[in-house]
């Protein structure tokens, strides 16, 4: 079975997208947080519908690339998930 050169070239577009959109994604994410904290309910649910669907609307824009393209821009969205864990918990 041979990859064509279109289809590394996708994943490694949605690998790129979907870190890029998962940094945003959790760095948003953590400010939300800060929202619901101080009591700013409505401002929270706001600002957390709009970050949830804008990352959806990306990853449907990346699907119409194909599957491959698909699972790498979530590969990336999770690679950028773990180094937001990784920087909000505190090193024991």
């Amino acid at each position: 079975m041979m990859i064509e050169h279109a289809t590394i070239g996708a994943c490694a577009t949605g690998l790129a997208i979907g870190t890029a959109a998962g940094s945003v994604h959790f760095a948003a994410l953590r400010w939300n947080a800060g929202l619901f904290a101080a009591g700013r309910f409505g401002a929270a649910l706001g600002a957390q519908t709009v970050r949830c669907s804008l990352t959806a609307l990306l990853l449907f824009a990346i699907a119409r690339a194909g599957g491959p393209a698909l699972l790498a821009g979530m590969a990336g969205l999770l690679l950028a998930r773990h180094v937001a864990v990784r920087h909000a918990l505190p090193m024991r």
